[in-house]
């Protein structure tokens, strides 16, 4: 995980730099492109016997930047992965519990997602994905956390915020995207999305709950139909 500022700074703050370092890492800063051998140099090194060496050599110099960009960020859409967003919402949930702060979580889930996937294929879905992340970035607050967690499924925490504030962005994030082209590989593309919210104190009492349950949340509302939000109990 990324190092963030330990020092006493209010919660809301200190969320902050959870966009900043995604921000950093998205745009690329600090990058050290490395230039690839030409190809006599590495004909030379298998000619001698010293390819495997030098090998282990490269990945020992890897840009520690780079590094960090493959262990929190999805590949797709360059939002937090899976694995980051887990342990960002289990440690701040923690840090919720300290200071006695509301933490919220919404699921915004892609209404028929797969079946788009399995008619259209992977290309398209891949476009439709990274316009919905590319649409989130654009409209969620500079201190909600935004990441990947499954196929059509985007998580949003949100920091120091009750369910009904986050019921405000979830409705706002519904209403605009149907109206947004998300991608335009093979048609216009239009989306609507199912939303699931879940927050602490109240629905939650681990990090893994949280999730679990803002996950039901949004399941039901697509079984309810989609393009709707629905607020764990």
């Amino acid at each position: 995980m990324p190092t963030f500022d330990k020092n006493q700074q209010p919660l809301f703050a200190r969320e902050g730099l959870f966009r900043q370092k995604l921000n950093q890492l998205r745009t690329g800063e600090n990058n050290n492109p490395r230039t690839p051998p030409d190809a006599s140099t590495r004909y030379k090194e298998l000619e001698q016997g010293s390819y495997l060496s030098n090998a282990k050599s490269s990945l020992d110099k890897v840009d520690p930047t780079e590094k960090e960009r493959a262990d929190l960020l999805d590949q797709s859409t360059e939002l937090y992965n899976r694995t980051a967003i887990t342990r960002i919402i289990r440690d701040e949930l923690k840090r919720s519990k300290r200071y006695k702060h509301n933490l919220s979580l919404l699921v915004v889930s892609i209404d028929e997602f797969d079946g788009v996937s399995k008619k259209h294929g992977a290309t398209t879905a891949e476009s439709i994905i990274k316009g919905v992340a590319t649409f989130l970035m654009s409209i969620i607050r500079d201190v909600d956390i935004p990441a990947r967690f499954d196929n059509g499924v985007f998580l949003v925490l949100c920091p120091d915020t009750e369910p009904k504030g986050v019921s405000v962005l979830a409705e706002r994030i519904r209403s605009k995207i149907m109206l947004t082209r998300v991608s335009d590989v093979g048609q216009n593309w239009h989306v609507t999305v199912s939303q699931g919210i879940a927050g602490f104190p109240g629905a939650a009492v681990k990090g893994e709950e949280l999730i679990q349950n803002a996950l039901i949340a949004a399941n039901t509302a697509q079984k309810n139909g989609g393009n709707q939000t629905v607020m764990a109990d």
